[in-house]
């Protein structure tokens, strides 16, 4: 008489039999995809839910675009030392922020209204006698003795230093100066040739610009330049002062005198 096989041994049966099962299943997986298992393992999880998957790390022959650099508007600072001694002066000028609009009051209690729509802010800010805006497509200007908010036009541009005076505003490009002057409400463009910004000052009704390859001195008022060539020389410090300007390069100083509004070569060695 034949034994009844035993509950172990059936069950021992069945795991051989779905043993095979599975790798049957697998063969025609395995043949159609050899390099299956190169490189990273990743894990499935049967909920759907990929929880325990790592990060995959991209095809070396994919080109993966980069995030762009989002350019701004940064504070301006001197390379050469300032060693001018400014004296407090209020500011006389505030702007609010409306919906799509900036209003500038002025000393007078007048206002002046300007609409941003369309336009993206990336600075605005108020000093001395004068506030300006930058945005992605003009500089802005307002005094106390505008009526209007004066427009300059900017172009192509993504990366802007901003300088304040309480008379005057610089707004810096790599190619181009965009001073605001508030005695004039009127943007003035002023070139870069192979030269780049190093310095910006502004005391009273005299702006002293120094760049790599001049100094420009201006008279707000009457709109008149002053240029002096530094003939490869760095300037290291500079002064303003109310009756002349002091630029130092080494054993070199230029002084300008505001009486005879000319330069002064000196040789400090002497």
């Amino acid at each position: 008489m034949l034994s009844r096989p035993r509950p172990n041994q059936i069950l021992k049966v069945l795991s051989v039999i779905l043993g095979f099962s599975v790798l049957i299943g697998l063969i025609p997986s395995l043949i159609a995809n050899p390099d299956q298992f190169e490189g990273d393992i990743y894990y499935y999880d049967t909920v759907g839910q990929n929880r325990n998957r790592p990060p995959q790390r991209p095809h070396p022959d994919l080109h993966v675009p980069t995030v762009p650099v989002k350019h701004g508007v940064t504070v301006f600072s001197n390379s050469p030392t300032d060693k001018t001694a400014y004296p407090y002066l209020q500011t006389t000028i505030n702007f609010v922020e409306g919906h799509l609009s900036f209003k500038a009051f002025l000393s007078d209690g007048s206002e002046v209204s300007y609409s941003t729509r369309g336009e993206h802010v990336r600075y605005s800010k108020c000093n001395g006698d004068l506030c300006i805006i930058v945005s992605q497509k003009n500089v802005l200007g307002v005094s106390n003795t505008s009526t209007e908010w004066e427009k300059g036009h900017i172009f192509g541009e993504e990366r802007y230093e901003v300088a304040m005076g309480h008379k005057a505003a610089l707004v810096a490009s790599d190619r181009k100066l965009y001073l605001f002057n508030s005695y004039t409400n009127h943007w003035e463009t002023i070139s870069l040739e192979q030269e780049t910004l190093s310095a910006f000052a502004n005391l009273y009704d005299k702006v002293a610009i120094i760049t790599t390859r001049r100094i420009l001195v201006i008279d707000l008022p009457r709109e008149v330049q002053f240029e002096q060539n530094l003939l490869l020389r760095r300037i290291s410090q500079f002064e303003l002062r109310d009756g002349f300007m002091n630029f130092y390069a080494g054993s070199k100083l230029w002084m300008f005198r505001h009486q005879t509004e000319a330069f002064e070569e000196v040789d400090l060695t002497d």
